[in-house]
């Protein structure tokens, strides 16, 4: 049979990213402390940009503004509201961090963002890139699943694109804990398949045993000789378990609240920290310049960069603004109660409210903190799936209790407590009493004291 050349036409749908929507995700997913550099940064490249002469960002009008900035006062029925201002701690946060902002160093997201952007990725997996590194916190590891931010259709792509992470500098980010991060290291660093998997398992099931000096048990577990333990555990004491912790001094190192939920005469009450930021808009004496033909274009183009981030920048505002309503309406019970009384909500609901993408929500929640009474929190921690009636959270925080309850007695073995949890009428099994308690790094009974 001959073979011949032939032209098909074919449609399909692609998505295509452009750098104003890039931008967009970046500026959503920025801390507070991040985003006012990252302001500076555009006032002082783009001429078409100014913060108006009497909204000036300087230690001295940031405190007069104050009274200026928003406060929503929601009493029980969630009906009248009324204007307040912010407070003066929230005020001298601020202040503390521009005194550094100046000076501030790159993040480890920049630093993963530059390495990204070198890579021969489609826009799907550059899309994609950009959504993990947003969701990775100081140390390099996942702040909330993955698997809420990415869609099934999107797996292979997503496996891709991780495992082109896993090679960057530095080593082991993209990870869940710092566990996963030594055995990507180990993997990274060529560590024979069969000494891998005996490394694995020393780092996920017995490294306790190790810190309790009880070498020939673990030996016996990974069966090996104690010599070769030993060369495995030196090599362990090579590699860093938290990869991300020398781009921590730059401004993701200092926590500024985005918003501020607390009860105030038996009343919640909501005020969004937008006097961290400074009013910006487009210079009308450099816009009037455009009736020069010569520099018409390039006058043209940056007034178009400036009117493309002040959009972004109201957006991410007002997107932040509707997720704390919904958060101040279904988690009511844990601003007036405290952590046990995180209830169950995800992202996909929250977004289903607002009507915009799960991953939206993601990226507004990534990084941002909330001024609660029981301290400033990550606004994600309120984000949480369900044990049975209650949070994953709520279940943490009462074996947190359970454990201060027991503080100076016989220290509590990990099926102890889900038996207690049982008789509180929360039901789970030993494995994930261990996976909670390591979470709230807490070590184990046999390390805290168990006879």
């Amino acid at each position: 049979m001959a073979l011949t050349p032939s032209l098909t036409v074919t449609q399909k749908q692609q998505l295509k990213l452009t750098p104003q929507l890039i931008q967009s995700f970046e500026l959503m997913t920025l801390p507070l402390a991040e985003l006012q550099q990252r302001i500076k940064e555009e006032i002082a490249t783009n001429p078409a940009l100014e913060i108006p002469s009497t909204r000036e960002l300087s230690y001295e009008t940031v405190a007069d503004r104050k009274a200026a900035s928003e406060l929503r006062r929601v009493d029980d029925s969630y009906g009248d509201t009324t204007t307040f201002g912010y407070d003066d701690e929230a005020t001298e946060r601020v202040h503390r961090v521009l005194e550094r902002v100046l000076t501030a160093e790159k993040t480890l997201a920049e630093h993963l963002v530059d390495q990204l952007r070198l890579e021969r990725l489609s826009e799907e997996e550059m899309e994609i890139g950009l959504r993990i590194i947003t969701n990775l916190d100081s140390n390099g590891f996942f702040i909330y699943d993955p698997g809420l931010f990415i869609d099934e259709e999107e797996t292979e792509p997503y496996e891709k694109v991780l495992s082109i992470l896993h090679t960057f500098d530095p080593v082991g980010i993209a990870v869940p804990s710092w566990r996963e991060s030594l055995i990507v290291q180990a993997a990274y660093q060529g560590l024979e398949e069969e000494r891998l998997k005996q490394f694995t398992a020393l780092v996920m099931n017995n490294l306790e045993l190790m810190r309790a000096n009880k070498t020939e048990q673990v030996a016996k577990n990974l069966g090996i000789t104690e010599e070769e333990l030993d060369e495995l555990y030196a090599f362990l004491k090579t590699l860093t378990p938290f990869p991300g912790q020398g781009f921590a001094s730059g401004p993701q190192h200092y926590v500024i609240p985005d918003l501020s939920i607390r009860v105030e005469d038996g009343a919640l009450e909501l005020r969004m920290n937008e006097e961290a930021l400074p009013d910006i808009r487009i210079n009308p004496e450099f816009e009037a310049l455009s009736s020069d033909p010569d520099a018409k274009a390039y006058i043209q183009e940056q007034v178009k960069k400036a009117n493309d981030i002040i959009f972004q920048l109201e957006v991410r505002n007002k997107t932040l603004y509707k997720v704390a309503l919904v958060l101040l309406r279904e988690q009511r019970e844990f601003f007036i109660l405290g952590p046990q009384y995180i209830k169950p909500l995800t992202q996909k609901a929250v977004a289903a409210e607002i009507g915009v993408h799960e991953t939206t929500v993601s990226r507004i929640a990534t990084a941002k903190w909330i001024d609660t009474d029981f301290g400033i929190i990550p606004l994600k921690r309120l984000f949480s799936s369900a044990i049975g009636d209650l949070s994953k959270e709520a279940v943490k925080e009462t074996i947190r209790q359970i454990l201060e309850e027991q503080e100076g007695q016989k220290a509590l073995s990990d099926q102890k407590i889900a038996d207690l949890l049982a008789e509180r009428g929360i039901k789970i099994a030993r494995r994930t009493v261990a996976k909670y308690r390591n979470e709230l790094q807490i070590d184990p009974s046999y390390i805290r004291g168990i006879d």
